[in-house]
């Protein structure tokens, strides 16, 4: 039987996935062709600069599922808004 690798913190044992689904204003199909595959490289170097575990990434043209790891200390909420902030910055700079 496989052991589970639990995370750790200096005051925590945890193991806390969060799966963040969203989408685009007016589920408009934007996110097609080359700008899912920067979406994609976005979101994977995002998440890697704050030390979060990305398990899962899917981008679909009207909305994106997450599926990832984070530290206790972080919130469902700032994990949302860092990732869907950087990412929309980053797109509209490089897809005006």
């Amino acid at each position: 039987m496989k052991k589970k690798a639990w995370k750790s913190t200096p005051n925590a044992v945890y193991e806390i996935n969060y799966h963040l689904v969203w989408s685009t204003k007016y589920r408009k199909e934007v996110l097609v062709p080359p700008i899912d595959k920067e979406l994609k490289e976005i979101l994977l170097r995002s998440a890697q600069e704050r030390g979060y575990e990305l398990l899962g990434l899917e981008v679909m043209p009207d909305h994106v599922h997450l599926f990832l790891s984070a530290p206790p200390a972080v919130s469902p909420a700032v994990i949302a808004k860092v990732l869907k902030g950087a990412s929309a910055r980053r797109l509209f700079k490089a897809f005006p």
